[in-house]
């Protein structure tokens, strides 16, 4: 149930980079941000003013901040500054490192290795979708690939930061809270550059204007908001994984929405990435102790827990109090005053 649902945010993610494209080909790569967050900040004060009017606890301040940091303002603007400088399918397959990325620094995070099999599978997919991107695309490299693979870091960043707070706050919450946290930042950058350029109507530009609709909300808010919960379910590395299959699936919308060509060797790299996901998902089983070997460790365990539990019983203080102190005066003479002893 759990890969179903991250199979459904996958494909909700899938229209991102070509709806970032269909935006920043009429407003300001700043300005697609900007609309995205303030959009998302909407939805974000109407839920915590519906579900959650209580302030998140002290502790998880920090964390906020990063998931902040990474999944709301460092990834809108880098995409966006991205999309302004290549296509759609070159943004797509560029941000098939995202799993990578996030699957590595989960396993750091949670201090889980998911075994070698799980890595070799991980990189069959990784490797796949991004030998297909060098392929197509290697002659067009430009600052926009260095700008998505940025993204792409901090995007991980906010994934594993948000999915762990997930896992005791929800994450409707997390992400709530993380775009409310941006919001000020927001609005002022919203005021010095809607001044500077002002946006066309949306009778003008009903395509871009959709299209900065659905970043907002369902790519930055409710898309966000099932994915955190798929995270905190986890294992984080085995969910993260499903993403790679996005980069294809946005080939596919960008070929509709962009006239962008479709090549035969994507299929050939999108069955690869298939394949790759369920032998890492299949790699990756918890093994459990045999049912004798369970028993007797339980049993020590209780034995042990026991033995320091009567230890430590109040009964039995005078007499650990009465042997420490017969302990300490039988302590040996220090020899400097053996010495002075007569003879």
């Amino acid at each position: 149930m759990n890969l179903l649902l991250a199979a459904i945010c996958v494909l909700l993610f899938s229209a991102t980079a070509p709806a970032t494209r269909l935006a920043a080909l009429v407003f300001p790569a700043e300005s697609v941000a900007i609309l995205r967050l303030l959009i998302a900040g909407t939805v974000a004060l109407i839920t915590i003013g519906v579900f959650d009017r209580k302030l998140p606890p002290r502790r998880v301040i920090g964390p906020l901040l990063i998931t902040s940091f990474g999944s709301v303002i460092g990834f809108s603007f880098l995409i966006a500054w991205a999309m302004k400088l290549t296509s759609g399918t070159h943004g797509a397959i560029g941000m098939a490192t995202i799993p990578a990325f996030t699957a590595a620094y989960a396993s750091i995070r949670d201090r889980r290795n998911p075994g070698v099999r799980f890595w070799i599978f991980a990189g069959i997919g990784t490797l796949s979708a991004l030998g297909f991107f060098v392929s197509r695309g290697a002659q067009e490299f430009n600052f926009g690939d260095v700008l998505i693979g940025l993204s792409c870091m901090v995007s991980a960043l906010g994934y594993v930061e948000g999915g762990r707070l997930s896992r005791e706050f929800g994450g409707r919450r997390v992400m709530s809270w993380a775009i409310l946290f941006a919001l000020p930042w927001i609005i002022a950058a919203a005021f010095v550059v809607f001044s500077r350029s002002p946006l066309p109507s949306i009778d003008a530009a009903p395509q871009a204007w959709g299209s900065v609709l659905y970043l907002g909300v369902v790519s930055q808010t409710l898309g966000m908001f099932l994915w955190y919960r798929v995270l905190a379910r986890g294992p984080m590395e085995k969910i993260a994984l499903v993403q790679l299959a996005q980069p294809f699936l946005a080939l596919l919308l960008a070929s509709h929405l962009l006239d962008e060509h479709l090549e035969p060797s994507a299929l050939i790299a999108a069955t690869l990435v298939v394949g790759s996901i369920f032998g890492a998902n299949r790699s990756q089983k918890e093994t459990k102790p045999a049912p004798e070997f369970s028993a007797v460790n339980s049993t020590l365990s209780r034995i042990r827990g026991g033995a320091r539990a009567a230890f430590r019983s109040p009964l039995l203080d005078p007499r650990r109090e009465k042997l420490s102190s017969l302990f300490r005066s039988r302590k040996a003479p220090d020899p400097a005053q053996r010495s002075k002893d007569p003879v």
